[in-house]
C-alpha cells in the first residue's frame, strides 16, 4: 500500500497552485502556475494506484493501515478570501476547497480533539482550541504550526481575534476568559467572573467590548472592557446556557443562541432585549450575522437552520434539510454561501435561495464497538447515527443502518455484532435492539424499540457461537436470550440486588466458545456465569473494585478475562473453578473493551486515554501499546485471520492496525 501521495491544487480565480505532500498534504511551497500541468501529469504517473483524495491514508499513526471516518465535527470557519474553509474535528483540522468540496489537508499536530477555530481579520493566522486546554496558532498560507498557547486547565471552547488581529480571546471549561498577545504568545490577562463552563466569546467590531457566554452552572452573559479587563455588565435574566454569540458588523446588535431553544437579539448601546426569536425545538448551538448585517442565521440541535431579519425579528427562510443536529454555522466572506456542520456532515447552502448545494460526508459520530464479518471483508461499527458498514477491500463506507429515520435522538448504537455466518447483524442502543440483513440493510426485527422503558443507549448484544441465539443486556439485572429466527425470548438470566440495595446492571456479556456458558460483567464489580442449558447461575467471580465494562473468553474457552472501569484492572479467571489466574498490571485509565487474537496468543485492551494495550495473556507481559486516537477507545476486534486489529474510538474514527508489521517486546 502506497502511503505517500501528491496533490496539486489550483485555487480558483488565481494563477497560483499549492503543492501538497501526502503525509498530511500541507502546502509546502508556492509554485508558478505554468508548471502546474506538468506536476499534475507527473503526479498521475507516479501515483496511479492511489486516489488523490484517499484521506484514509493521511497522517496515520505508526503501525496503522488505514483510518475509517474523519472524526466528529465541532466547528467550522472560512479563510478570509473564501476559497477554503476549515473544519474543527475530533482528530484535527480538515481544510476544504470551498468551491469543489475536496479535502485539501489534515492538520493534526495538536494531537487533541479540536473544539473551536477562529481566523485573524487579515487572514494570515488562524487559531484552534482543543480538549486538552491548548491553543495552537497556524500560518494560514502554509498550514504550519507557529506556536502553542498554554494556560487553560480544561478544554478550550471558543476563540475570537480582536478586530486589529493583535489579541486573541479564549474561553474554557476552566471558567476563565484569557487574552493573549498573538505576536508573542504572551498571556495578557485572565478574566474571572463566570462561575461555571464558558461556551463562547466574541469581540465587538470596534474592539472595545468582549462578550462571553456561560454554560452549565453559570448561564450568564458577561460584557468586559477588552482593554482593561474590567467587567462592565452581567446579564442573567432567564437566558439559559449560552452556546453562541455574534455581533452585527456595525456593532449595534449582539445575538445569542441558548439551550432554551431561543435566539436573543440585544441592542448593544442600551442593553435592551430587542427580540426573542422562537421556532427551534432543541438547543440553539450557533448564531452568525451576515457581513452586511441584513440577516442572522441560527443552527439548532434539532437539525433546523433559520435565517432571520434581525431588525424585525421576522423569519426569512427555514433550511430544514440538514440531516442531523447542527453544531456550527458560518457565512462565506462574500455572503453568498452558508456552511453548516453537524456531527458527521457538512452542508453548503445558497443563502439567497436556500438550496442545498453540497453535502460532504465521511465524518462519523461517536463509535461504540466494532465487529468483523466472518469473511473478513466487511466491518460494522456502532455509532451515534446508526450502524456504519465498511468494505475493507476498498476502505469505503457502504451504508448506514438507521434504527429510527424520523428521529435524531434515537439512532445512537452502542453495541453491534455479526452473526457467525455473516448473514445478519444485530445492534443495541437507545432506539432498541435491532436485527438487520447484513448485505442489503433490510430491517428484519426489533426488540424493545425506541421509547420502550427497557431502552438504554448502552445496550449489549452477542450472538451464540451457532448463531441461533442473540444475548441481550439492557443495563438492568437480566440477560435475555432471543431466538434469532422467530424473535421469541427463550430465556431470561436474572441477577438479584447488590448489598447496598441498588439494582445490579449487566454492563458486558460474552459467550464461551462452545456456547455452554454466558458471562455478564456488572456494575456491582462482579462477573456472573450462567449455564446456558439450565439457565442456572454457575458461579460469581469476585475481586474487582469497580464496575466491569468488558468480558471475553479465550478462544479455547479455558480463560475468561474481565476489565474494570475506573482502576484499569484486568483479571484472568478459570471459568469452571472461579480461580483467579492472573491480574495484569493496573493502568490508571479506564478499560472499555477486551479481545483475544484468534490464536489466543495476544490479548488486546482499550483505554480511556486513547490507547490500545497488547498483552501476552500467559505471562502478563505488555507487548506493545498502540497510540493514535485522541479520545477513549470503545471497541476492539481482530480480523478472522488475526493479522489486523481494529479499534474504534470516541474520537469518531476506526483505525486498522497491521499486526504483522508491528514490533513487539519479547
Amino acid at each position: 500500500m502506497c502511503i505517500c501521495e501528491h496533490l496539486l491544487f489550483s485555487r480558483r480565480h488565481t494563477e497560483r497552485a499549492y503543492y501538497f505532500n501526502a503525509e498530511g498534504r500541507v502546502p509546502m511551497k508556492m509554485i508558478d502556475f505554468s508548471t502546474s500541468f506538468l506536476l499534475v501529469v507527473v503526479s498521475i504517473l507516479l501515483l496511479s494506484d492511489v486516489s488523490a483524495a484517499d484521506s484514509t491514508q493521511w497522517k496515520l499513526p505508526d503501525g496503522a493501515l488505514a483510518r475509517l471516518g474523519k472524526g466528529g465535527i465541532y466547528d467550522v470557519g472560512y479563510f478570509r478570501d473564501g476559497s477554503w474553509f476549515a473544519v474543527a474535528s475530533s482528530i484535527g483540522i480538515w481544510i476544504y476547497d470551498a468551491h469543489t468540496g475536496e479535502e485539501i489537508a489534515l492538520l493534526n499536530e495538536q494531537k487533541d480533539s479540536i473544539f473551536c477555530i477562529a481566523f485573524a481579520p487579515d487572514g494570515t493566522v488562524f487559531a484552534s482550541g482543543g480538549d486538552a486546554g491548548r491553543i495552537f496558532l497556524w500560518d494560514a498560507h502554509t498550514g504550519q504550526h507557529k506556536r502553542a498557547l498554554t494556560g487553560h486547565t480544561n478544554g478550550v471552547t471558543s476563540l475570537a481575534f480582536s478586530p486589529d488581529g493583535k489579541t486573541l480571546a479564549s474561553v474554557s471549561y476552566d471558567t476563565t476568559v484569557r487574552l493573549w498577545d498573538v505576536q508573542s504568545g504572551e498571556l495578557l490577562k485572565t478574566l474571572t467572573g463566570h462561575t461555571g463552563y464558558i461556551h463562547c466569546v466574541t469581540f465587538s467590531p470596534d474592539g472595545n467590548i468582549l462578550a462571553s457566554g456561560g454554560g452549565a452552572m453559570d448561564e450568564k452573559l458577561l460584557l468586559w472592557d477588552a482593554h482593561t479587563g474590567e467587567l462592565l455588565r452581567t446579564v442573567t435574566e432567564s437566558i439559559g446556557m449560552i452556546n453562541s454569540l455574534a455581533y452585527s458588523a456595525d456593532g449595534k446588535m449582539l445575538a445569542s443562541g441558548s439551550d432554551d431553544e431561543t435566539v436573543r437579539v440585544w441592542d448593544t448601546h442600551t442593553a435592551e432585549l430587542l427580540h426573542t426569536l422562537r421556532g427551534h425545538t432543541w438547543f440553539v448551538a450557533s448564531v452568525a450575522f451576515s457581513n452586511d448585517g441584513q440577516t442572522l442565521v441560527s443552527g439548532s440541535e434539532d437539525g433546523s437552520i433559520f435565517v432571520w431579519n434581525p431588525q424585525t425579528g421576522e423569519l426569512v427562510n427555514a433550511l430544514m434539510d440538514h440531516p442531523e443536529r447542527v453544531h456550527s454555522v458560518a457565512y462565506s466572506p462574500d455572503g453568498q454561501t452558508l456552511v453548516s456542520v453537524g456531527r458527521s456532515e457538512i452542508c453548503l447552502w445558497d443563502v439567497r435561495t436556500g438550496e442545498l448545494l453540497k453535502m460532504l460526508t465521511g465524518y462519523r459520530g461517536f463509535p461504540g464497538n466494532v465487529a468483523y464479518a466472518s469473511d473478513g471483508d466487511r466491518l460494522a461499527s456502532a455509532a451515534s447515527e446508526g450502524i456504519q458498514m465498511w468494505d475493507l477491500n476498498t476502505m469505503q463506507h457502504l451504508q448506514t443502518f438507521i434504527p429510527d429515520k424520523a428521529s435524531h435522538k434515537e439512532n445512537l448504537v452502542y453495541s453491534v455484532a455479526f452473526a457467525p455466518n455473516g448473514v445478519t447483524v444485530a445492534s443495541g442502543g437507545r432506539g432498541g435492539i435491532h436485527l438487520w440483513d447484513a448485505r442489503s440493510g433490510l430491517h428484519l426485527r426489533s426488540w424493545w424499540g425506541a421509547g420502550h422503558p427497557r431502552g438504554h443507549p448502552r445496550a449489549h448484544v452477542k450472538y451464540s457461537p451457532d448463531g441461533g441465539t442473540l444475548a441481550i443486556a439492557r443495563r438492568n439485572n437480566t440477560i435475555f436470550l432471543a431466538d434469532v429466527r422467530t424473535g421469541e425470548i427463550k430465556q431470561s438470566l436474572v441477577v438479584g440486588a447488590v448489598a447496598n440495595k441498588v439494582s445490579t446492571e449487566i454492563t458486558a456479556i460474552a459467550y464461551s466458545p462452545d456456547g455452554h456458558l454466558i458471562a455478564g460483567g456488572s456494575n456491582d464489580n462482579r462477573v456472573y456465569l450462567w449455564n446456558v442449558e439450565t439457565g442456572r447461575l454457575a458461579r460469581i467471580l469476585v475481586g474487582h473494585t469497580d464496575r466491569i465494562l468488558s468480558v471475553t473468553f479465550s478462544p479455547d474457552g479455558a480463560t475468561i478475562v474481565s476489565g474494570s472501569w475506573r482502576n484499569g484492572t484486568i483479571r484472568l479467571w478459570d471459568p469452571y473453578t472461579g480461580q483467579l489466574l492472573r491480574t495484569l498490571p493496573s493502568d490508571t485509565s479506564r478499560i472499555y473493551a477486551l479481545a483475544y487474537s484468534p490464536d489466543g496468543k495476544i490479548l488486546a485492551s482499550t483505554y480511556s486515554h486513547g490507547t490500545v494495550g497488547l498483552w501476552n495473556p500467559h505471562t502478563g507481559e505488555l507487548l506493545r501499546t498502540l497510540s493514535g486516537h485522541t479520545s477513549s477507545v470503545n471497541g476492539i476486534a481482530y480480523s478472522p485471520d488475526g493479522k489486523v486489529l481494529v479499534s474504534s474510538s470516541y474520537d469518531g474514527t476506526v483505525l486498522l492496525w497491521d499486526l504483522t508489521a508491528l514490533a513487539f517486546n519479547q
